[in-house]
């Protein structure tokens, strides 16, 4: 997911703008640095108290919100059309995935948080007592959000770590601040104590000083040179952290997989959102003769209808910024002097606002796809392979590992090319849509980041799991303790022939 840098040096407000006309909408003024240190602060002093409230307690005010939420789910489709410039199905169906993931959290939390029991087994021979598991709050949590899906990726993510016991400072994208706003405002009329999760505003100097207070973990959604520059910053403290730093999604179309639906499939994989989506389909590999994929695949990406989504029925709305747009043709423009040929789309749009041709690249060869590697926009690139294993090949053979897909029939075959790929999420015959499981842990690997979101493995990233093992009383029956007994390696000489034969 791209985001716009996080260290550098900035104004003292935000314009808000239209990314669809090009004009701005509103300002924002920014928190001073020393504001966001005092919002840890206060954070950690709310914590202290919520993070020993019980479940049902913290339940009721995390069910206040998802009602409230809920309530609201039109306006806010609206309101995230209107700032991110998507078509209103796109925001609406963004709004559905972050209530589910809400939903989730105050229903099946309890029992995600719940402590496990854990047996001695074979060990009780050497008087090692079983114990419980359990999960505990960290303490203050930083997230710096993204703009793209300034809900789906904000709201459940924010939700879990309040579900954990945690207190929460959060920074929404500089441009995606109504949204943020909103979203803020909405956690103050839950009810949950004054000062456990606020928003802090602002761009480079505001995420550097959220990065710097003190948190305990930290989550990070954006590009990867600015991704990296935050882990690293966390890193040098000792702070771990969640991170999603975008990817390069493969497509691997079988010999047996109908063209018309999984072209229509493959055309919504590549342009919803404008592209700007993390787990947007960026490269197709065509096992067989390519040729009559990219002519399907072009076809089908002229026939998009774009435009401002609020004035009209369109497919396909604008690029979130000028300078998104920019960077993102210069990628083609690299891409193209590298050998890629542009079958159509391929240059910014003569309107205002930020609108690019939806883009549909081939190549001969592997070359042109370092360059693309993490491109942000709307773009697919096709190219022919010969089989399977050359298609597995070129999927992995990108830095990025965030999710991937495969086209066919055969289910059995579908499975098998699946466990061979190098991405957290793989779909078959689906793309995209299934990020939104809310029982699903999404993230990535290699350069795509590590941790997880949603479900049980991303409320538990906001938790350290904490191992209680103990006896009854310090007296009994303890060999190990001084001063050492004779036969003390005679036991252990027939633990290991017993239980270790082999060894």
């Amino acid at each position: 997911m791209d985001a716009d840098a996080v260290f550098s040096t900035e104004p003292r407000s935000l314009n808000v703008y239209h990314p669809a006309t090009g004009t701005v909408v509103g300002r924002v003024t920014i928190t001073p640095s020393d504001e966001v240190h005092q919002a840890a602060t206060r954070a950690r002093a709310a914590q202290s108290v919520w993070g020993s409230t019980r479940w049902e307690n913290r339940r009721e005010v995390l069910r206040r919100l998802w009602t409230e939420l809920s309530r609201e789910a039109e306006t806010w489709a609206d309101a995230i059309r209107d700032e991110i410039g998507k078509p209103r199905s796109e925001s609406m169906g963004e709004v559905v995935m972050g209530l589910d993931g809400i939903r989730w959290t105050v229903k099946y939390g309890q029992r995600a948080l719940c402590d496990e029991r854990f047996g001695a087994g074979w060990q009780r021979a050497m008087l090692i007592p079983g114990g419980r598991l359990g999960y505990r709050p960290l303490g203050v949590i930083g997230i710096i959000g993204t703009w793209n899906y300034p809900f789906f990726l904000n709201a459940p993510a924010i939700v879990q770590a309040l579900a954990a016991g945690n207190g929460v400072v959060w920074k929404p994208s500089e441009l995606a601040l109504g949204c943020g706003e909103r979203l803020q405002h909405a956690f103050d009329r839950a009810g949950f104590p004054e000062g456990l999760v606020s928003a802090v505003y602002g761009g480079a100097d505001v995420g550097s000083a959220l990065v710097e207070s003190a948190i305990d973990k930290g989550v990070f959604t954006g590009g990867l040179e600015n991704g990296r520059r935050v882990l690293g910053a966390l890193a040098s403290r000792g702070i771990p952290s969640v991170a999603e730093l975008s990817g390069f999604d493969p497509a691997i179309v079988l010999p047996d997989a109908p063209r018309d639906a999984t072209v229509r499939a493959l055309t919504w994989g590549a342009f919803v959102g404008a592209g700007q989506t993390c787990v947007s389909v960026k490269r197709a590999y065509i096992i067989g003769n390519a040729t009559p994929w990219v002519e399907a695949l072009a076809a089908a990406a002229s026939a998009l209808r774009q435009g401002d989504p609020s004035r009209e029925a369109v497919d396909v709305g604008p690029m979130i910024s000028e300078s998104a747009r920019q960077r993102f043709h210069d990628r083609i423009q690299a891409a193209v002097q590298a050998g890629a040929t542009i079958v159509s789309g391929g240059a910014p749009l003569s309107r205002e606002g930020w609108f690019y041709a939806p883009t549909v690249l081939t190549a001969k060869t592997d070359a042109v796809e370092p360059i693309l590697e993490g491109v942000f926009g709307p773009v697919v690139l096709v190219r022919g392979v010969g089989d399977i294993d050359a298609a597995v090949r070129a999927a992995n053979s990108s830095v990025f590992g965030l999710a991937a897909s495969v086209w066919g029939t055969d289910r059995r075959r579908l499975r098998s090319v699946a466990e061979r790929l190098q991405a957290g999420l793989v779909t078959l015959n689906d793309v995209i849509t299934p990020a939104g499981h809310a029982s699903a842990p999404f993230g990535g690997t290699k350069a795509s980041g590590f941790g997880r979101t949603h479900g049980v493995l991303g409320l538990r990233e906001f938790t350290f799991p904490q191992a209680v093992i103990g006896r009854r009383g310090p007296g009994g029956f303890r060999p190990q303790l001084f001063p050492y007994r004779q036969g003390m390696e005679r036991l252990l000489s027939w633990y290991v022939r017993f239980f270790h034969p082999h060894a």
